[in-house]
């Protein structure tokens, strides 16, 4: 199914005031002009602006064509055609990541689940592996070495 611009975007800006909310119970650090709340706060005002841009959006489009259809939710054409191999592979490595990443560690997971999503997604072995490890090692790099977030490292622990 295939929502429209600006139910998506209600849904964008929902998520961001619930996360501003949260957000703002998180306590302070003593001493610190930033907080725990700094990240997500940064994050939900981008999904309030995003969503209300895409409000915007789908609302002057609808109203500019008066041939765009009205209804709310769509089938997307890949999905009725049977090519749905991309969103499958989406959710299984999401999963993967979820089930996996505490045993194994993330550098594997990632590399090997973004590797075969890539592959599936139509890029060729050697793109799809490039790709893969430029995109598992920046978010190491940005997670575990700038935010100081403790990624799990699975068999790998004695070794980084």
């Amino acid at each position: 199914m295939r929502l429209t611009d600006a139910l998506l975007g209600g849904f964008f800006a929902l998520f961001g005031i619930c996360v501003l909310g949260v957000a703002s119970q998180f306590t302070r650090f003593p001493s610190q002009p930033y907080g725990a709340a700094l990240f997500p706060s940064i994050l939900a005002v981008g999904f309030l602006v995003a969503g209300g841009l895409l409000i915007v959006r789908d609302l002057r489009q609808r109203r500019g064509n008066s041939g765009v259809p009205s209804h709310v939710f769509a089938l997307v054409p890949d999905l009725r055609s049977g090519g749905a191999p991309g969103l499958l592979a989406v959710l299984a490595n999401v999963l993967a990541h979820i089930l996996l990443t505490p045993r194994i560690g993330f550098l594997p997971v990632s590399l090997i689940g973004l590797t075969a999503l890539f592959m599936i997604l139509g890029l060729n072995a050697v793109k799809s592996l490039l790709l893969a490890v430029s995109t598992t090692l920046v978010c190491w790099w940005l997670f575990a070495g700038l935010l100081r977030v403790p990624l799990p490292r699975g068999f790998l622990d004695g070794v980084i």
